[in-house]
């Protein structure tokens, strides 16, 4: 584990890389919403933020615009919305005008071959873009990254290969410095990768062997005098030094296949994560030695499973996952590997807090808290308490000192998965599920619903409040919702 610089030394180096970047990096007060889950990943709208309460396909609506399928979410920088998209076997980059829906250009790249992703659910296109204010960057698992100037003009591509996991790529780039990290937790060869931001050129590359497919999204935590790229993956909660990506501390806790992004404030780091087979219930999934289950099931005696050669059960429904070099078969390394993450992981919350040289470690987890966990939608800090969406609709907020519940899986009104990440604004959470009804509820101790907004249309991507404005991407559309002035 590396040292960290002196406190002063660290902050002089941070402002200094800071004056060569620019002013947009983060939201400046007049709403923008430049990455996933809007400034610093949070999911917080800006202070003077205002988007309406009630709104609906005919209710509130500033505009609305038909836009192709993906499941990315709108980001915004001044005057434009940048979004991804697939139609047609093409990978697409918009931009749209905010103040009117206006499409102001839409770029094209045509994959030799397109990810493998969900059969109802996926879209090529998940990952959602990032800007810097000079140039947006959009990542896609069929391609590799692409960096674009505000008007359109492509300034590089770094391809990568095909993501291989059958639920395709989503974790969203993000900026860190003069680079722009992409993280890929797949079946097999996971790593995290940092481009220089004006050329593309890789700056550093860290591989993640025990890694075994994830959709999170880092951060970056600016805390005790230096930065960390706080990036989660199986087990474990990393925190990295984004200059190098040398390794600076770790945590334990996070499920099989993290789908969530953390959040921090207060001083604290904030996550929750959940999949299948990972509660310590009846249900817990695991795996028996692999040379006792080779001697029951190995029916051609090579030493290696089959996908036929599998028996029923959850070895069987999880053999691509396993099978990570796609060579068709399971061998004992990655049989060892997967059962030694299911002996391990254990779906839950925490909080964890620096210790005083500002890292982090199991031993500063404030508390562990087991229910009500979100699959896919990430967590929400917002103002003293700690927020999550499990599927199924129901909303549980706690403590986030001591991690007691404030209420527990409250039910929402709105059934179903709930794939998009919680987001605030004006003292209200805004949680939107997969069928498309957005609930909205006040912010605080005591749990009370807003308003049931049914926007008509799957909707998978997370909402971007900017000023008086809500920015929902559904299945087919873009609307902007905006509060009708009284008459």
């Amino acid at each position: 584990m590396n040292p960290r610089l002196p406190r002063a030394v660290a902050i002089f180096l941070a402002g200094l890389a800071l004056t060569s970047l620019p002013l947009a990096v983060a939201g400046d007060g007049n709403g923008d919403w430049p990455q996933f889950r809007g400034p610093g990943g949070l999911g917080l709208g800006a202070t003077d933020a205002r988007p309406p309460v009630v709104f609906g396909p005919s209710t509130n609506v500033a505009w609305r615009i038909e836009v192709p399928a993906g499941n990315s979410s709108p980001i915004v920088r001044g005057t434009r919305i940048f979004l991804t998209a697939f139609a047609e076997g093409k990978l697409l980059t918009l931009a749209i005008d905010r103040g009117t829906g206006r499409e102001i250009w839409r770029r094209e790249v045509v994959p030799q071959k397109v990810e493998e992703v969900h059969q109802s659910l996926g879209n090529p296109a998940s990952a959602t873009p990032v800007t810097d204010g000079e140039r947006v960057y959009v990542h896609f698992g069929s391609v590799g990254v692409l960096a674009y100037d505000i008007d359109g003009k492509e300034l590089w591509r770094r391809p990568m290969a095909l993501t291989q996991t059958e639920y395709g790529a989503s974790s969203s780039p993000v900026l860190a410095g003069g680079n722009v990290i992409q993280l890929i937790d797949q079946d097999g060869g996971s790593h995290l990768v940092a481009l220089d931001r004006r050329t593309g050129a890789v700056a550093w590359r860290v591989e993640r062997p025990e890694m075994r497919r994830g959709f999170g999204t880092p951060i970056v935590w600016d805390h005790d005098g230096a930065s960390d790229l706080v990036v989660p993956g199986t087990v474990w909660l990393k925190g990295l030094d984004p200059r190098t990506g040398s390794e600076r501390w770790r945590v334990s806790g996070l499920a099989r296949i993290t789908c969530t992004s953390p959040v921090v404030g207060d001083g604290m780091l904030f996550t929750a994560s959940w999949t299948t087979g990972g509660d310590h219930t009846a249900e817990h999934i695991t795996m028996p030695p692999f040379d006792e289950f080779l001697a029951a099931h190995d029916a051609d005696k090579d030493g290696k499973f089959s996908y036929d050669e599998l028996p029923p059960g959850p070895m069987k429904q999880r053999f691509k996952h396993m099978d990570g070099n796609r060579s068709g078969f399971i061998e004992r390394t990655e049989w060892e590997s997967m059962a030694d993450i299911f002996a391990r992981v254990e779906n839950q919350a925490f909080a964890v807090k620096p210790d005083a040289k500002g890292e982090l470690s199991d031993a500063g987890v404030l508390w562990r808290f087991k229910k009500g966990l979100p699959y896919v939608g990430s967590p929400l800090y917002y103002r003293g308490r700690f927020y999550m969406v499990k599927n199924g609709g129901m909303l549980t907020c706690l403590d986030p000192l001591t991690g007691k519940p404030v209420y527990q899986e409250e039910r929402l009104g709105a059934v179903g998965d709930h794939y998009a990440s919680l987001v605030a604004a004006d003292g209200r959470i805004y949680v939107t599920s997969q069928r498309g009804v957005v609930t909205v509820v006040k912010a605080g101790d005591t749990f009370e619903v807003l308003a049931r907004n049914d926007l008509g249309e799957v909707a998978q991507a997370s909402p971007a409040p900017l000023g008086d404005t809500l920015l929902v991407r559904t299945a087919g559309h873009l609307p902007a919702f905006r509060q009708t002035p009284a008459r």
